[in-house]
C-alpha cells in the first residue's frame, strides 16, 4: 500500500513540474514573442522612403526681362550681370535666336561685336510679351588659376514680361506652402529616388484670375502626383494683383510652375 502510494505521489509531483515548466515556457515565448514584435513594429512605422529633395518653384519660363528694357538695349552687356561682364576680355561671337515651343528657332541673327547690329535689335524688339529668345555669346575670358586666356560663351534664355509682374496677394512664401502643404501625401507614391520633374505653366488674367493651366512640359512619372498639382494650380486660393505694362494696362501674365528634386530642376 505504501508502495503504491509513494508512486502515486511521485507521478503527481512529475506531471506538475512538467506542467509549471512548460506554462513557463510557454509564458516566455509569449512575452518574446511581445517583446520582438515590440522592436519590430515602430521600425515599420518608421521606415523612411529614399525620397529626394524636393523643389517647389513659381516664376517666368527663363529669365525675365522688362519689354521696356529690352527697347533700350544696344549691346549684350544690357543682358549680362556684373560678374559675367568681367569675365569677358574679347568677343568672338554673339548670336540672337528666338525661342518657340521650348526649342531654338529658324529666326536669328548674328554679330561679332559687344554691340548689338541692326538687325539683331530689331529682333529682340519684335519679341512680344511671354515669347523668348537667348543671347549666345562666344568670347574669350582670362583662366584665374593660370592666367590663360580660353574660350567660353554665355547663353542665357529670356522672356519678355510687362513692367509690373502678377503677384500673389498673400505673398510667393504662401504660394509654395500651400502647394507643398496640400502635395504632402501624394509624395508617398515615390518609392525610389526616380523622380522627375514636370512643368506647369498658367496664366494670371488681367482680371486676377488663374487661367490656361497646361501640363506643360515632362513629368515626374507618378501620374497621381502630376494630376495632384495640376488641380492644386487649378485651384489656387486668394487674390492676385493683375500685370501691368509701361502705359498701365492690365495684361495677362504667364507663370510656370516646376516641380522636382532639387539636384534636377
Amino acid at each position: 500500500m505504501k508502495r503504491n502510494i509513494i508512486i502515486f505521489s511521485t507521478t503527481v509531483i512529475i506531471i506538475s513540474l512538467l506542467f509549471f515548466s512548460f506554462n513557463n515556457w510557454n509564458t516566455s515565448k509569449i512575452e518574446e514573442a511581445k517583446s520582438f514584435d515590440a522592436k519590430i513594429l515602430p521600425f515599420d512605422q518608421n521606415i523612411k522612403r529614399n525620397t529626394p529633395d524636393l523643389y517647389y518653384g513659381v516664376d517666368t519660363r527663363f529669365a525675365a526681362i522688362k519689354k521696356s528694357d529690352i527697347d533700350k538695349a544696344t549691346t549684350i552687356y544690357d543682358f549680362l550681370n556684373e560678374g559675367e561682364k568681367q569675365q569677358i576680355v574679347e568677343i568672338n561671337s554673339v548670336k540672337i535666336i528666338k525661342i518657340k515651343d521650348n526649342k531654338l528657332s529658324d529666326s536669328a541673327e548674328y554679330g561679332n561685336k559687344e554691340q548689338l547690329t541692326n538687325a539683331q535689335i530689331k529682333l529682340i524688339r519684335s519679341t512680344d510679351y511671354f515669347n523668348h529668345f537667348t543671347i549666345r555669346t562666344e568670347f574669350k575670358g582670362k583662366n584665374k588659376e593660370t592666367g590663360k586666356l580660353e574660350d567660353r560663351f554665355f547663353g542665357p534664355h529670356i522672356t519678355v514680361v510687362p513692367n509690373q509682374k502678377a503677384t500673389y496677394v498673400n505673398g510667393k512664401d504662401a504660394l509654395l506652402k500651400y502647394l507643398k502643404d496640400n502635395s504632402h501625401d501624394d509624395m508617398n507614391a515615390i518609392d525610389s529616388d526616380k523622380l522627375g520633374a514636370i512643368k506647369i505653366s498658367f496664366l494670371v488674367t488681367k482680371e486676377g484670375t488663374v487661367s490656361n493651366v497646361k501640363h506643360d512640359a515632362m513629368t515626374t512619372g507618378y501620374p497621381s502626383i502630376d494630376k495632384k498639382l495640376i488641380e492644386l494650380i487649378k485651384n489656387i486660393p486668394g487674390e492676385w494683383t493683375p500685370a501691368e505694362t509701361s502705359l498701365g494696362e492690365k495684361i495677362d501674365y504667364e507663370f510656370v510652375f516646376t516641380f522636382g528634386p532639387r539636384d534636377g530642376c
